[in-house]
């Protein structure tokens, strides 16, 4: 399992930037194996903080997998000095949530893993824990932009 990454190592692997940037830290990834996971405190100074719900809601989780996704993508791109390419999520599919709201302060971990590959479209699947507590999982299918010959 690779090394943890802190947010301003991670910031440099992601195209997310300013208050779309929502992980903290990489705290384990497998490359081999795609698989990564990211830990993220819910701070009121989240973009998607909402003041009167003293939280985020559940649905935003969705980018905290998407991010985490992403940040697997920019590692391998670095381990392997490969171009970086552009990707598009194509659909989020078994999406789904055991708490509505993910209240400042508590921690969200995204533990995801690539499951399925073709040609330049792959899925993932995601679990989500809060606390330590299972929340929810989904899939993720993502399209990567192949370079023109």
């Amino acid at each position: 399992m690779g090394r943890a990454i802190e947010k301003d190592e991670l910031m440099t692997l992601v195209p997310h930037k300013g208050k779309m940037f929502l992980i903290d830290r990489i705290t384990g990834y497998d490359t081999a194996a795609w698989t990564i996971t990211s830990e993220t405190v819910v701070r009121e100074s989240c973009l998607f903080f909402d003041a009167a719900a003293g939280g985020i809601p559940n649905y935003v989780l969705f980018e905290f997998i998407a991010q985490t996704i992403s940040a697997l993508t920019g590692i391998i791109v670095r381990e392997n000095n490969l171009p970086v390419r552009m990707g598009f999520i194509l659909s989020v599919s078994a999406l789904s949530f055991s708490v509505p709201i993910i209240r400042a302060g508590q921690t969200v971990s995204v533990s995801a893993s690539r499951t399925g590959e073709v040609d330049n479209v792959y899925t993932f699947v995601a679990d989500l824990c809060v606390d330590g507590v299972a929340v929810g999982s989904g899939r993720l299918t993502v399209l990567e932009v192949k370079e023109e010959q």
